[in-house]
């Protein structure tokens, strides 16, 4: 079976080895590099950049936002 693409919050944190209210209190603190995109009323994480953000030591949004060339 293939790995999605897209992760929902609890899927996330499950991955990261935390709590879901660990990785949304990370989110609303700007602590969380990648942004989630939001698909009707859900917010999921992209897997991938997911996986770069810890590869590249967790750096907080605007930090990880500049190193991806993007506005933060």
């Amino acid at each position: 079976m293939t790995e999605p693409l897209l992760l929902s919050f609890a899927d996330a944190a499950t991955l990261l080895g935390i709590s879901r209210a660990t990785l949304y209190q990370l989110h609303s603190y700007g602590h969380l590099g990648p942004l989630p995109h939001k698909l009707g009323r859900r917010s999921l994480l992209n897997r991938k950049e997911l996986e770069a953000w810890t590869d590249q030591g967790m750096p907080p949004r605007i930090q990880w936002l500049k190193m991806r060339g993007q506005n933060g």
